[in-house]
C-alpha cells in the first residue's frame, strides 16, 4: 500500500512540475500556419496556445529549420512539433493525436509554361522537373510520378524557382503558396497559379514525442484542452480560412 502512495506522490509531483514550467514545442516557418513574426505566430501555433491556455498549461514555442525541428522532436529535446504530417517512419518516434485540421496539397505552376491535367496519372507522360522542400513528406502518389526532384530549404525557396523558369511544378500547401503569393512574392502573382485537382488533404498535428519524458501526460492534456474549446464553440473559430 505504501508503495502505492508513493508512486501517486511521484507522478502528482511530476505532473506539478511539468506544469510549471513552460512546454517545449518546436516550429519551422509553415506561414501562415507557423511563423515567429507572424501575428500570434500563425494560425495552427494560436491554436495550439489556446488548447493548453484551457488546460493552464503554459507553452514555448521555438522555431528551427524542419530537418533540425524533427531530430529535436524525434530525440525528446523538445516535447512537441506543430503543423506535422503523418508519416509512418515518423510515428515510430511521434504520438500523433486528433489533428488540427486539415492542410491541402496543390501543384503549381508558371502561366507562361502551363501544365494542365484532370488526373495524376497524367503528369506520368513526360518528365518534369518538381520543386520539393527537403524533410517534408509527401504523398506516395507523387512518389510514383517519373519526376526529377528538386529540393530546396523552404516552400518560398520552391516557388521562386517556378517564377524563374528551374522547375517545372511545384507541390505546395495551398493555404502557403496563397499566402506567399499576397506577400513575398506578390510580384509574380500573376505568373504563378494552382493548377489541377487537390492533390491529397492532409490531417495536421500537433505530434508529441515518444522520447520526451511526460508526452503522453501533455498528449492528454492537448486532448481534454482540444474538447474544451469544442464545447465552449471556440474552436471554429480559430480555423484558418480557407
Amino acid at each position: 500500500m505504501k508503495w502505492i502512495i508513493r508512486l501517486w506522490l511521484l507522478v502528482l509531483s511530476f505532473s506539478f512540475s511539468v506544469q510549471a514550467e513552460a512546454l517545449r514545442i518546436v516550429s519551422s516557418e509553415f506561414v501562415p500556419h507557423n511563423g515567429e513574426n507572424l501575428p500570434n505566430q500563425g494560425h495552427a501555433v494560436q491554436l495550439v496556445r489556446e488548447i493548453f491556455a484551457a488546460q493552464q498549461q503554459d507553452i514555448q514555442i521555438d522555431f528551427l529549420p524542419w530537418p533540425r525541428a524533427l531530430l529535436q522532436a524525434k530525440q525528446g529535446e523538445a516535447a512537441a512539433i506543430v503543423s506535422v504530417w503523418f508519416d509512418a517512419e515518423r510515428a515510430g518516434y511521434l504520438h500523433y493525436p486528433t489533428p488540427l485540421y486539415t492542410n491541402y496539397l496543390k501543384f503549381y505552376h508558371s502561366t507562361a509554361n502551363p501544365i494542365a491535367f484532370t488526373e495524376l496519372n497524367q503528369l506520368a507522360k513526360r518528365p518534369l522537373r518538381l520543386g520539393v522542400v527537403r524533410g517534408y513528406s509527401y504523398p506516395q502518389a507523387i512518389k510514383a510520378l517519373p519526376f526529377e526532384w528538386i529540393e530546396v530549404n523552404t516552400d518560398l525557396e520552391s516557388m521562386k524557382m517556378l517564377a524563374l523558369g528551374r522547375v517545372d511544378l511545384v507541390i505546395c500547401e495551398q493555404m502557403v503558396a496563397e499566402y506567399l503569393l499576397a506577400t513575398e512574392l506578390a510580384e509574380y502573382s500573376t505568373q504563378l497559379s494552382s493548377t489541377g485537382p487537390v492533390v491529397e488533404a492532409r490531417p495536421v498535428y500537433l505530434a508529441f514525442s515518444k522520447a520526451y519524458p511526460g508526452a503522453l501526460l501533455m498528449q492528454q492534456k492537448f486532448e481534454q484542452g482540444l474538447q474544451k474549446l469544442k464545447q465552449q464553440h471556440r474552436l471554429e473559430l480559430l480555423q484558418p480560412d480557407y
